[in-house]
């Protein structure tokens, strides 16, 4: 055999192989389409506890995962799962005091914490100083949009 054909039939094999999936046969796998995505469902009053810190100085002035631009002196909060504009209120457990933010970001990073406030929500809740604290979240109000996307499943 010429070296043209060896290389010839080479390619041919791995072309052959590149093109069979190594999982076709395997029963264990699911069709991903076919499985569905469990989406936790909020409702207002529902309530979470946790520790929360604030946020602000860095992020003051850029783009917020929302599309808003995030500015430390609203009462704003970021959240990992709330829909974009929920309305929390979010009470600290040892000031009884409260406000009421709006989930325009995504966060917190670190797995240890349920939510970061901005700072002027810190001020209002009386967290500033310490950076952190034990707080209790209950969902005030959703977004109009997440209401109507939860009534058509």
């Amino acid at each position: 055999m010429t070296y043209v054909t060896k290389l010839f039939i080479l390619l041919c094999l791995g072309f052959c192989l590149l093109a069979y999936p190594a999982h076709a046969d395997d029963s264990s796998r699911q069709d991903k389409s076919k499985t569905k995505k469990s989406e936790t469902q909020f409702v207002v009053g529902q309530t979470y506890t946790g520790t929360s810190a604030w946020y602000g100085l860095r992020a003051h002035g850029k783009r917020t995962a929302s599309g808003q631009i995030f500015d430390s002196t609203q009462l704003t909060a970021a959240h990992r799962t709330l829909p974009f504009g929920t309305m929390v209120k979010i009470t600290h457990k040892k000031t009884k005091k409260s406000a009421i933010v709006q989930i325009t970001d995504r966060g917190p990073s670190s797995p240890s914490y349920i939510i970061d406030i901005s700072r002027q929500a810190a001020i209002n809740i009386g967290m500033l100083r310490q950076g952190r604290a034990t707080v209790t979240l209950e969902i005030v109000a959703l977004p109009a949009s997440y209401a109507y996307n939860s009534a058509r499943k």
